[in-house]
């Protein structure tokens, strides 16, 4: 009998799945390109130099410095520092003019990553390295200097981020604001190129998660999620596409070019349905949203035709008039649409967070204070001129972090992700410092009624302090005509026994695996669980949330 030997395993630091993709990847490349008659990049060194889109690359390697160094993120991967970097005021400068360039996560610059890369390099193409002018040579001045022309790649993103962050609504983060700009440039100057590249995006993206993550366990879970579409920009993003099809339209008129107007319809279209511009909402306090998709759907399809209508024409001016012309009276809507956008931005940013709004009992970290509360008023919205103000107001429950010297007031983690969780982390700090404080929830479920929590925070290798407790909540049960209700206190939970409206015994709760007495009933706990019985019956009354930490 052949007895066959086993297969050895391999190495676990020998990366072969990511090997075994690369080599996929590049062998159907390399076929593809024999059987293709013309040969790939032969137009894109004829307009870039050495084919390669350097501008766009420079900008890359610009924001992913920021994220790792300015951020942190080289010395935290999992914990980069976000909260000074928000536009939150006019009155805090530095948030303004960062902002547009730094990422709360190493998922979101990715992300902004790979649509400036796709989006960046088609608009760089457009732009062209070289004169495009018949006896035109290079180097003869700045503006057919290859060199000038690359950098002025970087130099426009800049401008186009910091534009986005100080017209923007609220303390947003992020550089999605040049990639939309980005993409509204491409699809009027390139709609069938940019509508490749749209699709090249999604193949990038899972090419890029097949070397990060080449294999995945997955199983159900318990995680607190919100909206997906209530952590996007939507104005953001608005002012971004729009202000790059502005810029487009001049460069074509410029140029005396139209691109074909249908194209530019449906990648308008297709590009603001899969990058959800169709997402209008309002936030209502409390972690809740309100969508309205009636209006969204609407709204991208008369994008779609307003940017397609400013490609018509005949005139070569780029000129917006009332006359009946629909290229004029298109750019005009755009323009007009555009500053009102941005014009909105400003009640939102003139926000000043004073001394006396800051949260009271918290643990002060430097400028900052970080404490937990619920259903109080939300500082930030309460500084923002409304016109109904005085009729409407929103609350805040969670974590909050303010600082008055920034003009920060937000909720950094939700209760419910509390909950979920039982301990989070939030780091505040400067361009030279940082510091975390945790805030954790201890939870017991009390048996038909609400649950009874508190809420502690501490600094690094400090003590924690109780920073909320919330009501007593009674278990919907009756022992010999008692009932139990559990209490949080600042130091602990209580135990309190009531016959009718009467308290007969309050004790703080037991050890665990110990029992006692109160107001006549036997209160035991058992590990996770509390139970009170008297003579023969037991029944249990609440149980502690266990959470994975």
């Amino acid at each position: 009998m052949i007895q066959s030997l086993p297969t050895p395993a391999a190495p676990g630091w020998l990366p072969w799945q990511e090997a075994v993709v690369l080599a996929v990847v590049l062998g159907v490349l390399l076929a593809v390109r024999r059987l293709a008659d013309a040969r790939p990049g032969t137009s894109a060194r004829a307009r870039l130099f050495l084919g390669v889109p350097w501008g766009t690359l420079l900008t890359m390697a610009a924001v992913t410095a920021v994220y790792l160094f300015l951020q942190g993120a080289w010395w935290h991967p999992r914990n980069p520092l976000v909260t000074p970097f928000r536009t939150w005021s006019y009155f805090y400068p530095f948030g303004m003019l960062t902002g547009a360039f730094t990422h709360g996560s190493q998922g979101h610059l990715t992300g902004n990553l790979m649509g400036t890369l796709v989006y960046g390099t088609v608009a760089e193409y457009v732009w062209g390295h070289y004169p495009r002018e018949r006896g035109v040579q290079t180097f003869t001045s700045l503006r057919t200097n290859p060199l000038a022309r690359i950098l002025a790649v970087p130099a426009a993103m800049f401008a186009v981020g910091v534009f986005s962050a100080v017209f923007a609504i609220g303390p947003v983060v992020g550089f999605s604001g040049v990639v939309f700009a980005l993409a509204g440039f491409a699809l009027v100057t390139r709609p069938t190129l940019f509508l490749g590249a749209l699709l090249g995006s999604r193949v990038l993206d899972l090419l890029y998660s097949a070397l990060r993550y080449p294999v995945s366990t997955a199983s159900g879970q318990t995680r607190f999620v919100t909206p997906w579409w209530s952590n996007v920009a939507i104005q953001g993003h608005a002012i971004g596409i729009l202000a790059g099809v502005v810029v487009a339209l001049a460069l074509l008129w410029h140029r005396d070019e139209r691109p074909d107007t249908l194209r530019v319809f449906f990648a308008t279209l297709v590009f603001a349905v899969a990058q959800g511009l169709w997402a209008v909402y309002l936030p209502l306090g409390g972690g809740r949203f309100r969508l309205f998709r009636w209006a969204g759907t609407a709204l991208v399809f008369v994008l779609a035709l307003v940017v397609a209508a400013a490609t018509v024409g005949s005139d070569r001016r780029f000129r917006p008039t009332f006359d009946r012309r629909p290229a004029s009276l298109a750019v005009l809507v755009l323009l007009v649409v555009l500053a009102a956008l941005s014009l909105a931005a400003v009640p939102t940013n003139v926000v000043d967070i004073r001394a006396d709004q800051l949260p009271e009992d918290g643990i002060e970290v430097r400028d900052y204070v970080v404490t937990y509360d619920e259903d109080v008023p939300n500082a930030y919205f309460e500084g923002i001129w409304m016109p109904t103000r005085g009729v409407t107001s929103v609350n805040a429950s969670g974590v909050i972090v303010a600082s008055a010297d920034r003009d920060v007031w937000i909720v950094a983690v939700q209760p419910g992700q509390l909950a979920v969780d039982g301990e989070e982390r939030v780091t505040v700090g400067g361009p030279t410092w940082r510091e975390s404080v945790y805030a954790t929830r201890t939870d017991w479920a009390v048996v038909g009624n609400t649950s009874v929590y508190r809420v502690q925070l501490r600094r690094q290798d400090s003590r924690a302090r109780t920073a909320y407790t919330s009501a007593p909540s009674t278990a919907d049960l009756t022992l010999d005509g008692r009932n139990v209700t559990l209490a949080a206190r600042e130091n602990g939970f209580d135990v309190v026994v009531t016959r009718g409206n009467e308290t007969v015994g309050q004790a703080p709760l037991p050890a665990n695996m110990t029992q006692t007495r109160i107001g006549g009933l036997t209160v035991k706990r058992n590990r996770t669980r509390l139970y009170a019985g008297t003579g023969d019956t037991r029944v249990k009354v609440a149980q502690r949330r266990q959470t994975d930490r």
